[in-house]
């Protein structure tokens, strides 16, 4: 009996030290959720920024955001999510939104708070070409007066395709305040070693509520990249 409980032991603290499969693994590092007023309706637009802090490259491929009135009530649901780039290699990061109307039934108060969630999967075979971008300084109050331009670099050796960029602005602390993403470069090849300036215009209605909100963007993060 003793032999066998000595036996059991032993294999127990054999699994134990096996070591943990690789994978890739999401972590939230900032997250902010808005919703701005129009005309027409109020939409609600949740960021986030992750990053793969495991060892392993993974897809971020999948999300869904649930917003709740003040009594905690679900008002609405939605799964569009937009992933800025999609593959991440240890350690690097990216940025997610996900937008959508929300209807001002009579049945349902206003939007309070949100949950946002994102899945991801482990996957060798997908990768994201990530090239040089560079931002184009602006002074004053450059976020309601001027374009965002960048420029971005083919530092490879062959034509890149399918070329996106993503513009994010950044408050003091590092908070994301707004999202803007381009892929207008997509069908066109940017030979090796050229470049080209992209230019994208704020959503006046984030610059109406930055002003009446006092929210004052500091910085703006760009990443230029091929989902492959």
């Amino acid at each position: 009996m003793k032999k066998l409980i000595a036996m059991l032991l032993i294999l127990v603290l054999a699994c134990g030290s096996v070591p943990a499969l690789a994978a890739g693994k999401l972590s939230t590092t900032q997250e902010n959720f808005w919703v701005i007023s129009s005309y027409w309706a109020d939409a609600a637009y949740a960021y986030a920024k992750l990053e793969n802090s495991g060892d392993k490259p993974i897809d971020v491929n999948a999300g869904i955001l649930e917003i709740y009135d003040e009594k905690g009530d679900v008002i609405t649901s939605g799964n569009y999510l937009q992933v800025y780039p999609k593959t991440l290699q240890p350690g690097e990061y990216t940025y997610v939104s996900l937008a959508m109307e929300v209807q001002q039934a009579k049945d349902v108060g206003k939007p309070e708070s949100h949950k946002l969630t994102v899945a991801g999967k482990t996957d060798d075979a997908s990768s994201t070409l990530r090239l040089p971008m560079e931002l184009k300084k602006a002074e004053g109050e450059w976020w309601k007066e001027e374009f965002l331009c960048a420029t971005v670099t083919n530092n490879t050796e062959e034509t890149v395709y399918g070329i996106q960029t993503v513009f994010v602005l950044l408050d003091a602390e590092g908070n994301i305040l707004y999202i803007d993403n381009d892929n207008q470069l997509a069908p066109y090849g940017l030979t090796p070693g050229s470049s080209v300036e992209i230019r994208r215009e704020i959503n006046q209605a984030f610059v109406s509520y930055f002003t009446a909100k006092e929210l004052t963007p500091a910085s703006v993060d760009v990443i230029a990249y091929v989902n492959r």
